[in-house]
Protein backbone atom coordinates (compact mmCIF):
# COMPACT_ATOMS: atom_id res chain seq x y z
CA UNK A 1 0.00 0.00 0.00
CA UNK A 2 1.40 3.49 -1.12
CA UNK A 3 1.29 6.74 0.65
CA UNK A 4 -1.45 9.35 -0.66
CA UNK A 5 -0.48 12.28 -2.51
CA UNK A 6 0.10 14.98 -0.39
CA UNK A 7 -1.99 18.85 -2.36
CA UNK A 8 0.93 21.05 -2.61
CA UNK A 9 -0.56 24.19 -1.13
CA UNK A 10 0.75 26.23 2.29
CA UNK A 11 -0.30 24.83 5.59
CA UNK A 12 -1.64 27.66 7.26
CA UNK A 13 -1.42 26.17 10.39
CA UNK A 14 2.15 27.93 11.83
CA UNK A 15 2.71 25.18 14.32
CA UNK A 16 2.17 22.03 11.12
CA UNK A 17 3.80 24.57 8.91
CA UNK A 18 7.17 24.13 11.44
CA UNK A 19 7.17 20.76 11.68
CA UNK A 20 6.49 19.88 8.25
CA UNK A 21 9.61 22.31 6.96
CA UNK A 22 11.76 20.40 10.13
CA UNK A 23 11.14 17.16 8.90
CA UNK A 24 11.27 17.82 5.30
CA UNK A 25 14.83 19.81 5.61
CA UNK A 26 15.41 16.79 7.43
CA UNK A 27 14.49 14.31 4.83
CA UNK A 28 16.63 16.84 2.13
CA UNK A 29 19.70 16.43 3.85
CA UNK A 30 19.49 12.97 4.42
CA UNK A 31 19.02 12.36 0.69
CA UNK A 32 21.85 14.73 -0.07
CA UNK A 33 24.24 12.59 2.24
CA UNK A 34 22.59 9.72 0.74
CA UNK A 35 23.43 10.80 -2.79
CA UNK A 36 27.18 11.95 -1.34
CA UNK A 37 27.85 8.29 -0.13
CA UNK A 38 26.36 6.15 -2.41
CA UNK A 39 27.77 8.16 -5.81
CA UNK A 40 30.73 9.81 -3.99
CA UNK A 41 29.71 13.05 -5.25
CA UNK A 42 30.19 16.54 -3.81
CA UNK A 43 26.56 18.07 -2.67
CA UNK A 44 25.70 21.11 -0.85
CA UNK A 45 22.01 22.31 0.09
CA UNK A 46 21.04 25.50 1.62
CA UNK A 47 17.77 26.42 2.81
CA UNK A 48 15.82 29.34 4.50
CA UNK A 49 13.06 29.00 6.72
CA UNK A 50 10.53 31.71 6.37
CA UNK A 51 12.01 33.41 9.25
CA UNK A 52 15.15 33.76 7.49
CA UNK A 53 17.45 31.46 9.34
CA UNK A 54 19.50 29.00 7.20
CA UNK A 55 20.16 25.45 7.22
CA UNK A 56 22.88 23.79 4.89
CA UNK A 57 24.66 20.74 4.74
CA UNK A 58 27.60 20.07 2.29
CA UNK A 59 29.60 16.85 2.00
CA UNK A 60 33.23 16.90 1.71
CA UNK A 61 34.80 20.27 0.80
CA UNK A 62 31.84 21.50 -1.39
CA UNK A 63 31.49 24.72 0.49
CA UNK A 64 35.88 25.30 -0.53
CA UNK A 65 35.33 23.71 -3.92
CA UNK A 66 32.25 26.38 -5.05
CA UNK A 67 34.35 29.08 -3.85
CA UNK A 68 37.44 28.42 -5.41
CA UNK A 69 35.21 27.91 -8.60
CA UNK A 70 33.29 30.96 -8.57
CA UNK A 71 36.70 33.00 -7.86
CA UNK A 72 36.20 33.55 -4.16
CA UNK A 73 39.78 32.68 -1.93
CA UNK A 74 39.06 31.95 1.36
CA UNK A 75 42.18 31.47 3.68
CA UNK A 76 43.32 27.66 3.96
CA UNK A 77 42.22 27.18 7.31
CA UNK A 78 38.50 27.09 6.29
CA UNK A 79 39.82 24.67 3.68
CA UNK A 80 40.44 22.16 6.46
CA UNK A 81 37.47 22.89 8.21
CA UNK A 82 34.65 20.43 7.53
CA UNK A 83 31.43 21.93 6.88
CA UNK A 84 29.35 22.43 10.00
CA UNK A 85 25.14 23.06 10.03
CA UNK A 86 23.26 26.01 10.76
CA UNK A 87 22.79 23.95 14.24
CA UNK A 88 25.79 22.99 15.31
CA UNK A 89 27.31 27.05 14.52
CA UNK A 90 23.83 28.11 16.90
CA UNK A 91 24.80 25.37 19.49
CA UNK A 92 28.29 26.85 19.79
CA UNK A 93 26.47 30.12 20.14
CA UNK A 94 24.69 29.48 22.69
CA UNK A 95 27.51 27.88 24.77
CA UNK A 96 29.26 31.03 24.08
CA UNK A 97 26.65 32.88 25.81
CA UNK A 98 26.33 30.71 28.97
CA UNK A 99 29.45 31.09 29.45
CA UNK A 100 29.61 34.87 28.91
CA UNK A 101 30.84 35.46 25.47
CA UNK A 102 29.42 37.02 23.28
CA UNK A 103 26.76 34.57 20.85
CA UNK A 104 27.09 36.50 17.80
CA UNK A 105 31.08 36.47 17.28
CA UNK A 106 30.51 32.36 16.33
CA UNK A 107 28.52 33.69 13.50
CA UNK A 108 30.37 36.41 12.34
CA UNK A 109 33.88 34.32 12.47
CA UNK A 110 32.22 32.35 9.79
CA UNK A 111 30.36 35.06 7.99
CA UNK A 112 33.01 37.64 7.80
CA UNK A 113 35.51 35.58 6.10
CA UNK A 114 32.82 34.81 2.96
CA UNK A 115 31.96 38.55 3.83
CA UNK A 116 35.49 39.79 3.37
CA UNK A 117 37.27 37.34 1.39
CA UNK A 118 35.39 38.02 -1.55
CA UNK A 119 37.94 39.33 -4.77
CA UNK A 120 38.44 42.78 -5.33
CA UNK A 121 37.97 44.12 -9.29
Amino acid sequence: MGRGKVELKKIENPTSRQVTFSKRRNGLFKKAYELSVLCEAEVAAVVFSSSGKSFQFASHETIARYHSAIGLVQPESIFNQPARTAEVKLNEAEEMSRRGGDPSVTFQRFTNVMINEAPST
